[in-house]
């Protein structure tokens, strides 16, 4: 379940799907290697999602009018006799990732088995893992190169260095040549009142809340940038390699998670930023990105 959004002018409008679809197929197989009796049955992407970023050919839509969308879906899918639903996304907007938890929790009071796994990746953002870097970075040949992007790490959550790496590993002929001769994105310095809140949480012991806080501060930094670039961090050094150690890092974990919930009954991983639901009143106001359409 994924947008139709601007990914700066090096990547396609389909980039969230392109990305999803790979992992989709990649988590299939970690998981049909233990369970050859789980069929892949993949639904068409709606192409819907709330959140978009501004930009040529971004496509919001609102909230509500994508939470139908993935419960109606969710609806046919038990109709059809599924009773394992994973709902892949890759688009990390607090609402749409909102929208794809109410389907979550639709099948789950309704005999089915539902499992989003954005929020597993969204975790590592919110707290970055300085342990994943070093190998994600090895692909790099300049030393500089790897010393700038761990420095920016914490900032690429949009058509940068990992995105675009991602990107050229699953969907290359989706990736312009041009990424190479794009400048960095300007660093991102939120003000001192945006960064007064996640210190204060952080005071609280509400470790969770000040990375999301901190994220959103970041995000809406970013989207005051002018002129807006449409990408974070340096998607020139965007490499395959990298990509490729990423989608494991990611598969990896979903597939973990994914085993304990159909097979254990564990409970899914839970989307956050809940108070985002309550700040845009119940998704009705648009936070920073496009306007959201009807």
């Amino acid at each position: 379940v994924n947008p139709i959004e601007y990914h700066g002018p090096h990547l396609s409008l389909r980039t969230d799907g392109v990305i999803s679809e790979g992992l989709n197929r990649d988590l299939h197989l970690r998981l049909s290697a233990r369970h050859p009796d789980w069929p892949y049955l993949c639904v068409p992407d709606p192409n819907v999602g709330c959140g978009t970023v501004p930009g040529h050919g971004s496509r919001p839509v609102s909230f509500q009018a994508v939470k139908q969308v993935v419960i109606e879906t969710c609806k046919a899918l038990v109709s059809l006799g599924a009773t394992r639903v994973v709902l892949m996304t890759f688009h990390g907007d607090p609402l749409h990732n909102l929208a794809l938890q109410a389907g979550v929790d639709w099948l789950s009071a309704h005999g089915a088995q539902g499992f989003a796994p954005m929020p597993l990746l969204l975790a590592q953002i919110f707290e970055p893992d300085p342990s994943v870097l070093a190998p994600l970075l090895a692909p790099l040949a300049s030393a500089s190169d790897r010393s700038a992007m761990a420095e920016d790490w914490p900032h690429d959550f949009h058509a940068g260095f990992g995105e675009t790496s991602l990107a050229l590993h699953y969907a290359p002929d989706t990736v312009s040549g041009d990424h190479t001769t794009l400048p960095p994105c300007a660093p991102l310095e939120p003000r001192k009142a945006m960064a007064a809140l996640p210190s204060l949480a952080r005071r609280l012991g509400r470790t969770n809340l000040a990375g999301e806080l901190n994220f959103g501060a970041l995000v809406l930094t970013w989207l005051a940038l002018r002129p807006f670039p449409g990408y974070t961090t340096r998607p020139h050094l965007a490499n395959p390699e990298t990509g490729r150690l990423l989608a494991d890092l990611a598969c990896e974990r979903y597939a973990k998670a994914a085993e304990a919930v159909f097979t254990q009954g564990a409970a899914p991983p839970r989307a956050g930023m809940r108070w985002v639901l309550g700040l845009s009143l119940g998704g009705r106001i648009d936070l920073g990105g496009s306007q959201p359409e009807a």
